[in-house]
Protein backbone atom coordinates (compact mmCIF):
# COMPACT_ATOMS: atom_id res chain seq x y z
CA UNK A 1 0.00 0.00 0.00
CA UNK A 2 1.49 3.27 -1.36
CA UNK A 3 0.60 5.58 2.04
CA UNK A 4 1.39 8.73 0.22
CA UNK A 5 -1.34 8.27 -2.41
CA UNK A 6 -3.82 7.06 0.32
CA UNK A 7 -3.11 10.05 2.37
CA UNK A 8 -3.86 11.96 -1.31
CA UNK A 9 -7.26 9.82 -1.55
CA UNK A 10 -7.68 10.61 2.17
CA UNK A 11 -7.19 14.46 1.57
CA UNK A 12 -9.27 14.32 -1.54
CA UNK A 13 -12.34 13.10 0.09
CA UNK A 14 -12.35 15.17 3.23
CA UNK A 15 -12.14 18.45 0.68
CA UNK A 16 -15.16 17.40 -1.06
CA UNK A 17 -16.78 15.70 2.12
CA UNK A 18 -16.34 18.15 5.27
CA UNK A 19 -18.85 20.48 4.43
CA UNK A 20 -21.41 17.38 5.03
CA UNK A 21 -19.66 16.27 8.21
CA UNK A 22 -19.55 20.35 9.36
CA UNK A 23 -22.78 20.05 9.36
CA UNK A 24 -23.37 16.91 10.99
CA UNK A 25 -22.00 18.21 13.52
CA UNK A 26 -23.42 21.54 13.97
CA UNK A 27 -26.78 19.79 14.06
CA UNK A 28 -25.88 17.19 16.84
CA UNK A 29 -24.53 20.18 18.87
CA UNK A 30 -27.65 21.64 18.89
CA UNK A 31 -29.63 19.30 20.28
CA UNK A 32 -27.73 17.90 22.72
CA UNK A 33 -29.22 14.94 25.45
CA UNK A 34 -27.96 13.97 28.48
CA UNK A 35 -26.81 10.84 29.34
CA UNK A 36 -28.86 7.33 28.63
CA UNK A 37 -31.37 9.85 27.00
CA UNK A 38 -29.77 10.17 24.03
CA UNK A 39 -32.45 8.84 21.68
CA UNK A 40 -32.55 11.01 18.84
CA UNK A 41 -28.53 10.83 18.68
CA UNK A 42 -28.10 7.79 18.24
CA UNK A 43 -31.30 7.79 15.49
CA UNK A 44 -29.43 10.42 14.00
CA UNK A 45 -25.92 8.19 13.90
CA UNK A 46 -27.74 5.34 12.67
CA UNK A 47 -28.86 6.58 9.90
CA UNK A 48 -25.86 8.00 8.88
CA UNK A 49 -24.12 4.67 9.19
CA UNK A 50 -26.98 2.59 7.88
CA UNK A 51 -26.70 4.79 4.46
CA UNK A 52 -22.84 4.02 3.86
CA UNK A 53 -24.31 0.45 4.25
CA UNK A 54 -23.19 -0.62 7.82
CA UNK A 55 -25.13 -3.43 9.83
CA UNK A 56 -26.92 -1.09 12.41
CA UNK A 57 -28.00 -2.22 16.00
CA UNK A 58 -29.32 0.29 18.27
CA UNK A 59 -30.76 0.08 21.94
CA UNK A 60 -27.34 -1.51 23.08
CA UNK A 61 -26.33 -0.43 26.70
CA UNK A 62 -29.98 1.23 26.63
CA UNK A 63 -29.12 4.06 24.71
CA UNK A 64 -25.69 3.09 22.60
CA UNK A 65 -25.35 1.45 19.13
CA UNK A 66 -23.34 -0.79 17.29
CA UNK A 67 -22.31 -0.39 13.78
CA UNK A 68 -20.72 -3.31 11.62
CA UNK A 69 -19.10 -3.46 8.24
CA UNK A 70 -17.71 -6.53 6.67
CA UNK A 71 -14.79 -6.38 4.28
CA UNK A 72 -13.33 -9.77 3.74
CA UNK A 73 -11.51 -11.44 5.75
CA UNK A 74 -9.16 -9.50 8.23
CA UNK A 75 -8.85 -7.98 11.72
CA UNK A 76 -11.69 -6.37 13.19
CA UNK A 77 -11.18 -2.43 13.80
CA UNK A 78 -13.15 -1.08 16.64
CA UNK A 79 -13.48 3.18 16.28
CA UNK A 80 -15.80 4.32 19.45
CA UNK A 81 -17.30 8.19 20.00
CA UNK A 82 -19.40 9.18 22.53
CA UNK A 83 -23.36 10.24 22.69
CA UNK A 84 -24.22 12.49 25.66
CA UNK A 85 -23.38 15.92 26.51
CA UNK A 86 -23.70 17.55 29.78
CA UNK A 87 -26.25 19.62 31.86
CA UNK A 88 -24.64 22.79 31.45
CA UNK A 89 -25.84 26.30 29.43
CA UNK A 90 -24.29 26.76 26.47
CA UNK A 91 -22.90 30.67 26.28
CA UNK A 92 -20.92 30.43 23.36
CA UNK A 93 -23.29 33.15 20.94
CA UNK A 94 -22.94 30.63 18.08
CA UNK A 95 -25.40 30.44 15.79
CA UNK A 96 -26.02 26.68 16.39
CA UNK A 97 -25.93 27.40 20.14
CA UNK A 98 -27.82 24.59 22.20
CA UNK A 99 -30.65 25.90 24.03
CA UNK A 100 -31.70 23.20 25.45
CA UNK A 101 -33.45 23.22 29.06
CA UNK A 102 -35.09 20.47 30.35
CA UNK A 103 -37.71 21.37 33.17
CA UNK A 104 -39.70 18.25 34.93
CA UNK A 105 -40.21 17.79 38.77
CA UNK A 106 -37.43 16.50 39.41
CA UNK A 107 -34.38 18.81 37.40
CA UNK A 108 -34.43 22.05 36.02
CA UNK A 109 -31.15 22.22 33.67
CA UNK A 110 -29.19 23.04 30.19
CA UNK A 111 -27.90 20.91 28.08
CA UNK A 112 -24.61 21.25 25.97
CA UNK A 113 -21.63 19.81 24.09
CA UNK A 114 -19.08 21.30 26.14
CA UNK A 115 -16.53 18.59 26.23
CA UNK A 116 -16.44 17.74 22.34
CA UNK A 117 -18.75 14.97 21.79
CA UNK A 118 -20.51 16.49 19.15
CA UNK A 119 -17.12 16.74 17.45
CA UNK A 120 -15.92 13.13 17.88
CA UNK A 121 -19.18 12.16 16.61
CA UNK A 122 -19.12 13.79 13.64
CA UNK A 123 -15.37 12.27 13.12
CA UNK A 124 -16.68 9.18 13.65
CA UNK A 125 -19.21 9.23 11.38
CA UNK A 126 -16.39 10.92 9.02
CA UNK A 127 -13.84 8.23 9.18
CA UNK A 128 -16.59 5.52 8.55
CA UNK A 129 -17.30 7.43 5.13
CA UNK A 130 -13.64 7.45 4.02
CA UNK A 131 -13.25 3.78 5.33
CA UNK A 132 -15.99 2.67 3.06
CA UNK A 133 -15.00 4.59 0.44
CA UNK A 134 -11.34 3.09 0.65
CA UNK A 135 -12.30 -0.26 0.98
CA UNK A 136 -10.45 -1.66 -2.07
CA UNK A 137 -7.35 -0.32 -0.12
CA UNK A 138 -8.17 -2.22 3.02
CA UNK A 139 -9.64 -6.08 4.23
CA UNK A 140 -11.45 -6.62 7.80
CA UNK A 141 -14.26 -5.87 9.54
CA UNK A 142 -14.87 -2.29 11.03
CA UNK A 143 -16.78 -2.37 14.24
CA UNK A 144 -18.06 1.41 15.48
CA UNK A 145 -19.10 1.75 18.87
CA UNK A 146 -21.31 4.77 20.06
CA UNK A 147 -21.33 4.58 23.69
CA UNK A 148 -23.62 6.28 26.28
CA UNK A 149 -23.46 7.62 29.45
CA UNK A 150 -19.62 8.55 28.96
CA UNK A 151 -20.05 12.08 31.27
CA UNK A 152 -21.95 9.23 34.14
CA UNK A 153 -18.90 7.00 33.96
CA UNK A 154 -21.66 4.09 33.44
CA UNK A 155 -22.04 4.04 29.37
CA UNK A 156 -19.06 1.47 28.68
CA UNK A 157 -19.99 -1.03 31.68
CA UNK A 158 -23.50 -0.36 30.46
CA UNK A 159 -22.74 -2.13 26.83
CA UNK A 160 -20.41 -4.50 28.11
CA UNK A 161 -23.40 -6.02 30.55
CA UNK A 162 -25.59 -5.96 27.39
CA UNK A 163 -23.08 -8.71 25.55
CA UNK A 164 -21.26 -6.24 23.83
CA UNK A 165 -18.51 -8.43 22.91
CA UNK A 166 -20.51 -11.35 23.20
CA UNK A 167 -23.03 -10.37 20.53
CA UNK A 168 -20.63 -8.90 17.91
CA UNK A 169 -17.52 -9.82 18.68
CA UNK A 170 -14.46 -8.79 20.59
CA UNK A 171 -12.32 -6.37 18.33
CA UNK A 172 -8.28 -6.74 17.90
CA UNK A 173 -7.75 -3.14 17.64
CA UNK A 174 -9.96 0.27 19.41
CA UNK A 175 -9.39 3.41 18.52
CA UNK A 176 -11.03 6.83 20.09
CA UNK A 177 -9.70 10.26 20.36
CA UNK A 178 -10.48 13.55 21.97
CA UNK A 179 -10.44 16.58 20.61
CA UNK A 180 -8.60 19.56 23.35
CA UNK A 181 -7.26 23.19 23.03
CA UNK A 182 -4.55 22.50 21.14
CA UNK A 183 -2.87 23.98 18.01
CA UNK A 184 -5.10 23.15 14.66
CA UNK A 185 -3.88 20.26 12.77
CA UNK A 186 -2.15 18.61 15.30
CA UNK A 187 -2.56 14.99 16.54
CA UNK A 188 -1.44 13.95 19.97
CA UNK A 189 -0.58 9.83 21.25
CA UNK A 190 1.75 7.90 23.21
CA UNK A 191 1.84 4.31 24.24
CA UNK A 192 0.14 3.68 27.65
CA UNK A 193 -2.34 5.90 29.39
CA UNK A 194 -3.28 8.99 27.31
CA UNK A 195 -6.42 10.47 29.46
CA UNK A 196 -7.29 9.81 32.88
CA UNK A 197 -9.59 7.49 34.95
CA UNK A 198 -11.84 9.95 36.63
CA UNK A 199 -14.15 9.22 40.10
CA UNK A 200 -16.84 11.49 40.90
CA UNK A 201 -16.71 13.13 44.33
CA UNK A 202 -19.65 14.73 46.29
CA UNK A 203 -19.11 15.62 50.01
CA UNK A 204 -22.34 16.78 52.32
CA UNK A 205 -21.25 18.45 55.46
CA UNK A 206 -23.93 18.87 57.94
CA UNK A 207 -23.71 21.31 60.36
CA UNK A 208 -26.38 23.36 62.58
CA UNK A 209 -27.41 26.84 60.89
CA UNK A 210 -27.97 30.00 63.00
CA UNK A 211 -28.12 34.06 62.51
CA UNK A 212 -24.75 35.27 61.57
CA UNK A 213 -24.51 37.31 64.55
CA UNK A 214 -24.57 34.41 66.25
CA UNK A 215 -22.23 32.03 64.93
CA UNK A 216 -20.79 30.44 68.57
CA UNK A 217 -24.53 28.57 68.92
CA UNK A 218 -23.90 27.08 64.82
CA UNK A 219 -21.79 24.69 63.52
CA UNK A 220 -20.94 26.53 60.31
CA UNK A 221 -20.78 23.83 57.70
CA UNK A 222 -18.96 26.46 55.19
CA UNK A 223 -16.05 27.12 56.92
CA UNK A 224 -16.12 23.07 57.54
CA UNK A 225 -16.25 22.95 54.02
CA UNK A 226 -13.53 25.56 53.51
CA UNK A 227 -11.07 23.85 55.69
CA UNK A 228 -11.64 20.67 53.49
CA UNK A 229 -11.66 22.34 49.52
CA UNK A 230 -7.70 23.10 51.23
CA UNK A 231 -6.72 20.55 53.47
CA UNK A 232 -7.79 17.93 50.97
CA UNK A 233 -4.98 18.98 48.16
CA UNK A 234 -1.98 17.56 51.03
CA UNK A 235 -3.26 14.29 49.80
CA UNK A 236 -2.04 15.36 46.34
CA UNK A 237 1.31 17.54 47.60
CA UNK A 238 1.99 15.25 50.53
CA UNK A 239 1.10 11.80 49.98
CA UNK A 240 0.79 11.26 46.34
CA UNK A 241 4.31 10.26 44.44
CA UNK A 242 5.13 13.58 42.71
CA UNK A 243 6.04 11.65 39.62
CA UNK A 244 2.66 10.24 39.51
CA UNK A 245 -0.36 11.53 38.06
CA UNK A 246 -3.30 12.55 40.42
CA UNK A 247 -5.29 15.66 40.71
CA UNK A 248 -8.48 16.12 42.83
CA UNK A 249 -10.55 19.43 41.85
CA UNK A 250 -13.38 20.85 43.55
CA UNK A 251 -16.23 22.32 40.92
CA UNK A 252 -19.03 23.37 42.57
CA UNK A 253 -19.40 24.92 46.28
CA UNK A 254 -22.95 25.41 47.37
CA UNK A 255 -24.48 26.54 50.40
CA UNK A 256 -26.90 28.80 52.37
CA UNK A 257 -29.13 31.38 50.62
CA UNK A 258 -28.92 34.31 52.54
CA UNK A 259 -25.75 36.47 53.95
CA UNK A 260 -26.63 36.89 57.27
CA UNK A 261 -27.73 32.74 58.53
CA UNK A 262 -25.56 30.48 58.67
CA UNK A 263 -26.53 27.41 57.12
CA UNK A 264 -27.45 23.81 57.78
CA UNK A 265 -25.56 22.38 55.22
CA UNK A 266 -22.70 22.85 52.54
CA UNK A 267 -21.95 21.03 49.24
CA UNK A 268 -19.22 20.09 47.11
CA UNK A 269 -18.97 18.62 43.81
CA UNK A 270 -15.96 17.36 42.52
CA UNK A 271 -13.05 14.77 40.12
CA UNK A 272 -10.60 12.39 41.45
CA UNK A 273 -8.46 11.59 38.80
CA UNK A 274 -5.81 9.57 38.56
CA UNK A 275 -4.13 6.69 35.73
CA UNK A 276 -2.49 4.05 38.31
CA UNK A 277 -4.86 2.03 40.15
CA UNK A 278 -2.55 2.04 43.66
CA UNK A 279 -2.32 6.10 43.13
CA UNK A 280 -6.71 6.29 42.38
CA UNK A 281 -6.82 4.37 45.69
CA UNK A 282 -4.91 6.09 48.20
CA UNK A 283 -6.37 9.10 46.80
CA UNK A 284 -9.53 7.97 47.03
CA UNK A 285 -8.97 6.91 50.73
CA UNK A 286 -7.07 10.14 51.48
CA UNK A 287 -10.10 12.27 50.59
CA UNK A 288 -12.47 10.33 52.70
CA UNK A 289 -10.04 10.87 56.04
CA UNK A 290 -9.71 14.70 55.00
CA UNK A 291 -13.60 15.24 54.73
CA UNK A 292 -13.51 13.28 58.18
CA UNK A 293 -11.27 15.07 59.92
CA UNK A 294 -12.66 18.40 58.89
CA UNK A 295 -16.07 17.57 59.67
CA UNK A 296 -14.69 16.25 63.27
CA UNK A 297 -13.17 19.60 64.10
CA UNK A 298 -16.03 21.08 64.11
CA UNK A 299 -18.41 18.43 66.61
Amino acid sequence: MDAVAVKRQVDGILDRDYPRWEALYRTVHQHPELGFEETATAQRLAKEMRALGFQVSTGIGRTGLVAMYQNGPGPTIMVRTELDALPMRETTGLAYASDVHLQSRERDTYVAHTCGHDIHMAAWVGTAATLVQLRAQWRGTLMFIAQPAEEKGRGAQAMLDDGLFARFGKPDYGFALHVGPDAYGHVFYKAGAVTSNSDALEVVFQGKGGHGAMPAATIDPILIAARFVVDVQSVISREKDPAAFGVVSIGAFNAGTAGNVIPDRAQLRGTIRSQDPQVRDKLLDGVRRTALASAQMMT
